[in-house]
């Protein structure tokens, strides 16, 4: 997983309310076997005309937004099934964090556990931040992960994120790594109870 402990970025804008994770990534898509290369399909009806050509007015598809590395949403983002590909396919498209005023539970720590940051802060000042993108795309969003802030233009922001999940973010460490590096715990919990077992002779 990759070390995430600073994000310098220009923002894309979906301002849209209960995007659940059907919508994020459709369950035709999850016919694939690889767990890589679900970017291409992000938000993959809306980003087309309903005569398959491309929706040019979908914020993916402009061209201006194509190196944000911030995705702004509206309320209630992610809900729906604990779909793991939802995330996948942010994070594959270029995404390094999501801001939204609420998320699915779910989803928030599916995001967690790829190393994709899902932030919430309240709904006025993402209005805010939107409108700033509106103002000028190439608004840049400074997200830190160690002094837990962020600031864009004139917002100054604190979030809230557990000492754990920080931790893991800041080292790229996924469920995996965290479980390794309790190795020598677990290795000499096994010894003693393999050795306290009687033998078979």
């Amino acid at each position: 997983m990759k070390k995430l402990n600073e994000i310098q970025s220009t923002m894309l804008p979906l301002p849209l309310s209960n995007v659940d994770t059907d919508q994020i990534m459709p369950k035709e898509i999850l016919k694939r076997v690889e767990r890589s290369g679900y970017g291409e399909f992000l938000f993959y009806d809306w980003k087309k005309n309903k005569d398959g050509s491309k929706n040019i007015d979908f914020p993916l598809n402009k061209e201006i937004y194509k190196n944000a590395k911030v995705l702004i949403t509206g309320e209630n983002f992610g809900t729906g099934s604990s779909r793991e590909h939802a995330p996948w396919g942010i994070q594959d498209w270029g995404f390094e964090a999501v801001i939204s005023s609420k998320f699915g539970d779910i989803f928030k720590n599916n995001c967690l556990n790829i190393g994709l940051l899902a932030l919430e802060i309240e709904e006025n000042l993402i209005q805010k931040i939107i409108s700033f993108i509106n103002d000028d795309p190439k608004t840049k969003i400074y997200i830190s992960i160690e002094n837990k802030t962020i600031v864009c233009r004139d917002i100054n922001i604190e979030f809230d994120l557990d000492v754990f999940s920080q931790h893991r973010l800041i080292n790229g460490l996924d469920l995996i790594d965290i479980t390794l590096e309790h190795k020598d715990s677990i290795d000499n919990f096994y010894s003693s109870r393999f050795n306290s077992l009687p033998h078979l002779t």
